[in-house]
């Protein structure tokens, strides 16, 4: 079996898996701490800390599956995230069984794919409509998205760095609404992408998006978004604006004490 090691730098992350395009535009120089790697006969896998999309600090995990298993056996991988902390864990959805395995969290959570894109989309009709938002738009933007998208992890104007666009009606009403965030790597990420639901299927969330994404492209030189993995509509919104899916991962989310 392959010895567990700790990882760190981002050096390690980034050789460790190939490059991944998580450890680039994800995590990357933004590590925010050590974590574990398993590199050899076993399969290689990590398992780093990674805030979620709201800031609150978990871990992920990737690699091959034997890797994951091995990774998850060692008592010292264990502890580190139980005491690190974190509050949610994700890894490859096909693997999750394996970290179940050995560290039970529960079913709190969901599916979500991270997908990300290194080109600006093509020009989308509608683009010519979307309007910055600021600040002192946020409760209306934020009942927006309560309205209309509310399973979304969208948090208008909550930190530092956020650019939200939207599109409005001729009497200043919002139809739609995006905003974008940098990640742990510093790689501007969409979250609540909404479109008000009787205006839904004409284009609206396609123009916000390519919006946000051609800025971030420019400014960046990437963008990234996560959505729920069973939201097929959004997934054709996105793969048409260039996006690809890099990794489908699965979240368990620990319970609070008591």
């Amino acid at each position: 079996m392959s010895p567990v090691v700790p990882v760190t730098t981002p050096e390690d992350l980034l050789r460790l898996t190939d490059e991944h395009p998580v450890a680039v535009l994800d995590v990357g120089t933004g590590l925010a701490g050590p974590g574990w790697a398993v590199d050899g006969g076993s399969g290689r896998a990590v398992v780093v800390p990674r805030r979620s999309d709201h800031g609150v600090p978990g871990a992920a995990a990737l690699g091959e599956a034997a890797g994951i298993d091995a990774l998850f056996a060692d008592a010292r991988v264990r502890d580190w995230f139980r005491d690190s902390g974190a509050q949610h864990l994700s890894a490859p959805r096909d693997l999750y069984h394996l970290v179940e395995r050995h560290l039970d969290l529960g079913t709190r959570g969901g599916d979500w794919d991270w997908m990300w894109t290194r080109s600006a989309p093509p020009e989308t009709p509608g683009e010519d409509r979307v309007v910055a938002l600021g600040p002192d738009d946020r409760a209306e933007a934020t009942a927006f998205l309560t309205a209309h998208s509310p399973r979304t992890h969208g948090q208008p104007f909550a930190r530092p760095g956020q650019r939200w666009l939207a599109v409005r009606d001729t009497d200043g009403a919002l139809l739609a609404v995006g905003g974008s965030e940098p990640s742990e790597a510093g790689t501007p990420t969409l979250a609540g992408i909404a479109v008000a639901t009787d205006r839904r299927r004409g284009g609206l969330g396609a123009a916000v998006t390519a919006a946000l994404a051609r800025e971030a492209v420019a400014s960046a030189g990437a963008c990234a978004l996560g959505m729920f993995a069973d939201n097929d509509a959004a997934r054709r919104v996105y793969e048409r604006l260039g996006f690809v899916t890099a990794m489908e991962w699965r979240s368990r989310w620990v319970d609070p004490p008591g």
